[in-house]
């Protein structure tokens, strides 16, 4: 917080990812943000793209924020930065320490909390917030809302979150092992407000589906916002539908290591998130081979919202380890998602990031087969 006063920079750009647990950083980054006195403009991303990276941090010197990614990219977003802006990292998926310093990597796992259980991006932004603005601590709902991406117990740096929001009665205990929201202009369920935010970010993300979702975190979920929401849930539960019936049908590709489908345009019009969302639900059904890394795809149209265009379309990917193979890595008997599968893009000219049995990335369309060999390989 004293380096971005005593920077005297008075502009910031917030990248943030595309669901709830970005959505609600994002919004809590940017009230930290207007609270320094800064000008603030916000750019959704489903991976940050080089493209995009380059192009903000070569300009003037600004503050630059990578909230709910990142992390997975130090050693680029230092290279990158040409300008000599000063970079805040409020991240918590897998990362490096850098003694850089024009680049604050606030991460819970460089400082002995586990990025995967103790602290989501939003619980990160959320004690940013906080330091820099004790009056911020009333969007402490927003961590709780954000944190539910993480599986198992409320705990570690999440609970603190969670009693903030309990004592300033913006949460409460809803009985069935839910909370129940009850802060400005929301009156729902912990999960739904997960869920809307979910579906505006990733289905909506090209019609304008972030923008409302971050506005909702503080201003709350009318009904045009419910609405919308609404309409976007139906679109991918019925694309949902097909996949599956589709898979269903014709099973998934086999490799000896890996099992994948290819969504092709199937998604066209939604965010890249949508596939790994699939893939989440997909572990779970019969037929998924439980030792098998899954594997989903999709092609992503070169668009950024709030940005411009790529020089070319991509493909994004999503890998899923099934419940028998999440035991193998975590006892370190399989290799973890977070490294085969963006070192598997890297080398075929894009990129990848994650935790241990979640991960995603993209490359250029046209490189699926080689793809699809290197992580086999890998996974072996």
């Amino acid at each position: 917080m004293s380096a971005v006063r005593e920077s005297g920079i008075r502009e910031a750009v917030v990248l943030h990812h595309d669901e709830a647990d970005g959505l609600t950083s994002a919004a809590l980054t940017k009230l930290a943000m207007s609270s320094l006195g800064l000008n603030t403009r916000l750019i959704c991303l489903d991976k940050l793209y080089p493209e995009v990276v380059k192009e903000l941090e070569s300009g003037h010197p600004r503050i630059i924020a990578y909230v709910d990614l990142g992390s997975g990219h130090i050693d680029w977003l230092i290279e990158a930065n040409r300008s000599k802006g000063l970079i805040l990292v409020l991240d918590h998926h897998d990362t490096i320490s850098t003694q850089d310093p024009l680049l604050h990597n606030l991460n819970p796992e460089l400082y002995g909390f586990s990025g995967e259980k103790d602290a989501s991006s939003a619980t990160v932004a959320y004690m940013f917030c906080k330091t820099v603005d004790s009056e911020l601590s009333n969007y402490a709902h927003l961590a709780t809302i954000g944190s539910l991406e993480l599986p198992g117990e409320i705990q570690g740096l999440n609970s603190i979150a969670m009693k903030d929001a309990k004592d300033l009665g913006l949460v409460r205990d809803s009985g069935k092992g839910d909370l129940k929201v009850k802060a400005k202009g929301m009156n729902l369920s912990r999960t739904r407000a997960s869920r809307l935010l979910n579906v505006l970010g990733s289905v909506g993300y090209y019609r304008n589906g972030p923008e409302t979702g971050i506005d909702a975190c503080t201003t709350g979920f009318n009904d045009q916002t419910m609405k919308m929401a609404k309409e976007f849930e139906e679109e991918r539960k019925e694309t949902n539908r097909k996949m599956l019936m589709t898979i269903r049908n014709d099973g998934l590709s086999q490799k000896k290591n890996v099992q994948w489908f290819h969504a092709h345009d199937n998604y066209k019009g939604m965010g890249g998130k949508v596939v790994g969302s699939f893939c989440s639900y997909l572990r779970y059904q019969r037929g998924i081979n439980p030792v098998k890394y899954l594997i989903g795809m999709m092609n992503v149209p070169p668009d950024i919202p709030g940005w411009g265009k790529l020089p070319s379309s991509m493909v994004k990917v999503s890998g899923r380890a099934p419940q028998i193979l999440t035991g193998l890595i975590e006892k370190g008997k399989k290799p973890s998602l977070s490294k085969i599968l963006p070192e598997s893009c890297s080398k075929i000219g894009g990129f990848g990031d994650g935790h241990s049995v979640a991960a995603s990335g993209v490359f250029p369309a046209g490189r699926e087969d080689a793809f699809l060999d290197e992580i086999d390989r890998m996974a072996a």
